[in-house]
């Protein structure tokens, strides 16, 4: 039908499929025709070329991601997103990080098993992992000793300030202070050379005496999290959240016993990130149309196939789409530069800086690896999620077909991935475009399903050829900076034309956004699959604390007796004072 080049889905060698992230499970539950995956009219110019069709794909696909790094270089005040603050960027990168985590419990579900299994649930087990019980290490020990139940989130202190040590404290202002400030992720030292308990001391913040070489990570339920500044102090936040309302719920005249204070706490912080998502995150990212038709969706059954699939099955794992193509809209959203902080107003940051911060390379060359950050990277909150969006808050990257340089360049990691990828095919040997290439290579080699078919099977307005090619200034046919070369007119004739009838779906969702949105939020596809995998997530059980005292406790602890639907509102329960201490005996959850 589309030549004898067509390679399709069930034809692909299992050598080009190992390794990848997620067995390919369609968000409409069964593979698309031969036409409808991504690759076909390539695969025709290949026959008309007599050239291998998977060859002239990564080569091409290797064009498109240095057409993306090489858009994503025309930055200036016009390329961010006057409605969408940074912080927004990696509230999404937790999600996705929530979503997906290596379950060993899970791999033999399927022989077909990857090494990254998606967990269909908001339920921040990237957090929590097995609770107090189960990860113990997780968890704050407490004064009655180690057999006391752990109901804390560790919390770790900073290093102190190193910038103008003369300088005053600014009261209420952590970045501007000089002693150490609960604001950081628990480290922990491996001291592999360690022979008796004297060689275990606790680690002080920037100890002098603490080898590079000691391997010191986070005490986290996801090692992830800590990959940037950014996305570390989200999660600080929200372990300081989960910490505070315990506080408060062991200050209530009614507590319950120790053990409901800590599920009653994680489903308080459960039940609030999903308001969030679902209000704050999804309402500033998602088409207004799409958001509204779906935000009034209260069951999984409403929220189409996929929700339909997940009531059935709670294991039913998220579809590839949303995974390798649609949730990866964020990677356009991030910036080269941020403002941490006001007491560091005067510079911004590098996103170079925020992925290496926790390598000493903070401080100059004194740094230790793994050290503790200093007070200057605190987050100023109202620079990532302020009360009202406006000029001085660093704005996230409009949503389009680019990255930033840095996500480009980061070739080691990228090169290295796609190498296990291809199982050492020679065909891709030498594969090179960072991390845009390989966003685009893994959904290539899952047979991921083009823009066109999605559109058509989800009855959105499709994109047209001319709104895909572009008027010469961005598109496929254009570049943003008119003095660029077009990488992918450099090569072979027609692969254009090809891109433009058969778009990868992680390109098109993001031309979408541009096109319907100027890049302030995702187009009409984009939101459609974002929506329906996200809201069924929230919509999926994740606790045994019933609805009512979730209710009940929200109205104790929260203005307006609900949770909070808002970061801001997060933000300002763990700014509040702490509540006063209470004594009373336990009672029991039935009781409350």
């Amino acid at each position: 039908m589309h030549g004898s080049g067509f390679a399709g889905a069930g034809q692909r060698s299992a050598a080009l499929t190992q390794g990848l992230e997620q067995p390919a499970t369609y968000f409409e539950g069964n593979p698309p025709p031969p036409e409808g995956v991504f690759g076909w009219r390539l695969a025709q110019e290949a026959g008309r070329l007599g050239l291998h069709p998977q060859a002239l794909v990564m080569d091409v696909l290797q064009r498109l991601a240095r057409k993306m790094y090489l858009d994503g270089l025309v930055a200036g005040p016009e390329s961010f997103n006057p409605e969408v603050p940074a912080g927004y960027t990696y509230l999404g990168q937790l999600v996705a990080h929530d979503l997906t985590f290596t379950d060993l419990g899970t791999l033999s579900r399927s022989a077909n098993a990857g090494p990254l299994w998606a967990s269909p649930s908001l339920d921040l087990d990237c957090l929590y992992r097995g609770g107090p019980f189960r990860s113990p290490m997780l968890y704050q020990q407490r004064t009655g000793g180690p057999d006391a139940l752990r109901m804390k989130l560790r919390v770790g202190y900073t290093g102190g300030r190193t910038w103008d040590k003369d300088a005053p404290e600014v009261p209420g202002d952590p970045a501007t202070a000089k002693a150490p400030q609960p604001c950081d992720l628990a480290m922990i030292a491996c001291l592999d050379a360690a022979s008796n308990a004297t060689d275990l001391r606790p680690l002080p913040p920037g100890a002098p005496d603490v080898p590079k070489q000691c391997p010191v990570e986070p005490l986290i339920g996801d090692i992830r999290n800590d990959n940037n500044l950014i996305l570390s102090q989200i999660t600080v936040l929200f372990h300081r959240f989960h910490n505070r309302i315990v506080d408060a719920i062991l200050a209530s005249p009614h507590r319950p016993s120790d053990y409901e204070v800590f599920e009653i706490a994680r489903a308080l912080v459960i039940s609030t990130y999903r308001s969030v998502v679902r209000n704050d995150y999804l309402g500033h990212l998602l088409d207004p149309e799409v958001w509204q038709t779906y935000a009034r969706r209260e069951s999984l059954q409403d929220l189409g196939g996929f929700g339909r699939r997940l009531a059935a099955d709670r294991d039913t794992p998220l579809p590839a789409e949303f995974i390798m193509a649609a949730f990866r809209f964020g990677h356009a959203m991030v910036r080269p530069s941020y403002t941490l902080n006001r007491a560091l107003a005067l510079t911004e940051t590098s996103l170079k800086g925020l992925m290496t911060f926790r390598r000493g390379m903070l401080v100059g060359d004194g740094g230790i690896p793994g050290s503790p950050i200093p007070n200057d990277w605190i987050l100023e909150w109202d620079l990532f999620f302020p009360e009202k969006t406006g000029a001085d808050e660093n704005q996230a990257h409009l949503i389009g077909p680019w990255v930033t340089a840095q996500f480009y360049t980061m070739s080691a990691m990228a090169h290295d991935d796609m190498r296990r990828m291809v199982g050492g095919d020679p065909l891709y040997e030498g594969c090179y475009g960072g991390l845009p290439f390989r966003d685009l290579a893994r959904a290539y080699l899952s047979s991921l399903p083009n823009g066109q078919y999605l559109a058509d099977r989800l009855g959105v307005p499709k994109l047209t050829r001319e709104e895909l090619l572009g008027d010469g200034h961005g598109g496929l046919a254009g570049m943003n900076a008119r003095s660029q070369r077009n990488p992918l007119a450099e090569g072979p004739d027609g692969v254009i034309e090809a891109l433009a009838e058969d778009t990868p779906l992680f390109y098109y969702i993001l031309r979408e956004a541009e096109v319907r949105h100027q890049g302030r939020r995702l187009g009409p596809l984009g939101s459609a699959l974002v929506a329906q995998v996200i809201l069924a997530a929230s919509l999926a059980e994740s606790t045994t604390v019933e609805p009512g005292v979730i209710r009940r406790w929200s109205r104790v602890l929260f203005k307006g007796g609900a949770v909070p639907d808002s970061m801001r509102d997060i933000i300002g329960f763990v700014e509040s004072p702490p509540p006063p201490a209470a004594s009373s005996r336990p009672i029991t959850q039935a009781s409350v």
